[in-house]
């Protein structure tokens, strides 16, 4: 069974991709979980959130806000090159990229895994 049920804060503004709407949410672990030191996140996990065609519902979502969902577990792999994963950590930073031999930047890839919540039903609340 892949079925999974959150409550959390809003930590990210959301951003959109191929007509999803995406953000970030803390989820406090309960007591009776491992606890992390505040160096990993404390007792909170960090989880993305994905809300299909989001972007044509107008999903008003902000940081702050606490959010319930229910939905499923998704992964998918990502194959990222140096030149763009240097693209977006310099939109994110607001410094600028330094010069690297261009063919070189593409052909330096990675590859991840990123894993995600999809979204069935949620519910925005703006207070705990």
């Amino acid at each position: 069974m892949n079925e999974i049920h959150l409550h959390g804060r809003v930590k990210t503004a959301p951003w959109r991709y191929d007509g999803n709407l995406y953000t970030r949410i803390s989820v406090q672990r309960t007591a009776d979980r491992p606890g992390r030191t505040p160096q990993t996140g404390g007792n909170y996990d960090y989880v993305t959130v994905q809300f299909p065609g989001g972007v044509s519902q107008g999903l008003d979502i902000r940081p702050g806000q606490f959010l319930t969902v229910h939905g499923w577990v998704q992964s998918r792999d990502v194959h990222e090159s140096l030149a763009d994963f240097l693209k977006r950590a310099a939109r994110r930073t607001e410094t600028t990229v330094p010069d690297l031999d261009p063919t070189l930047a593409d052909q330096l890839t990675v590859h991840r895994t990123m894993t995600e919540v999809v979204a069935d039903r949620w519910q925005v609340n703006n207070s705990n």
